[in-house]
């Protein structure tokens, strides 16, 4: 089993080729990649660390197969698991709702006893409002890629690196 799982939701694609990327950068040895349309909760209990990819659709509103899969981790037990966040969002288009469904499955995780890696820090965004925003910092890495995607590269390759300094045993990213 790869120390690492990469679980996202994706209706256009882009936070399908996100996740695509993050396990590119870490090597696909080191982490498997899961589409939570066709995935189940209990598949999240086989890594150490999930690396967890939402995209906020809309005013606020949470992707459609992030919808079913985050009903059913209401109840489930995470204790022990290492969870870093990323979430897509339209800052200039939703400035009031930026990333909020990144928020909100932050919520839902708080109540399985896992425990979080990778906040993000909210400067270099131009937003109003965000539900992912908790004590001054996103909730995990927040990726614009309608108006900031010459960042993202720069953004995951220092988030990434971030997460695994943080958890020195999960040594599963390498920079490429």
């Amino acid at each position: 089993m790869k120390q690492a799982g990469i679980f996202f939701g994706s209706s256009s694609g882009k936070t399908a080729a996100i996740a695509s990327r993050i396990q590119d950068k870490m090597g696909s040895d080191k982490a498997d990649l899961w589409d939570v349309e066709v995935s189940s909760p209990e598949e999240l209990l086989g890594y150490e660390v999930l690396i967890l990819g939402i995209p906020t659709w809309g005013i606020g509103k949470v992707q459609e197969d992030w919808e079913h899969f985050m009903s059913r981790l209401e109840d489930f037990d995470l204790s022990g698991k290492k969870v870093a966040l990323f979430g897509l969002g339209d800052q200039e288009s939703y400035p009031e709702t930026f990333a909020d469904a990144l928020g909100k499955l932050y919520e839902v995780l708080q109540k399985t006893g896992c425990s979080f890696t990778g906040s993000w820090p909210v400067a270099g965004y131009s937003f109003e409002g965000s539900a992912a925003v908790k004590g001054g910092r996103f909730v995990g890495l927040v990726l614009d890629e309608e108006n900031q995607p010459d960042l993202t590269n720069e953004r995951l390759d220092k988030w990434l690196k971030d997460i695994f300094t943080s958890t020195p045993k999960q040594n599963v990213y390498h920079g490429r």
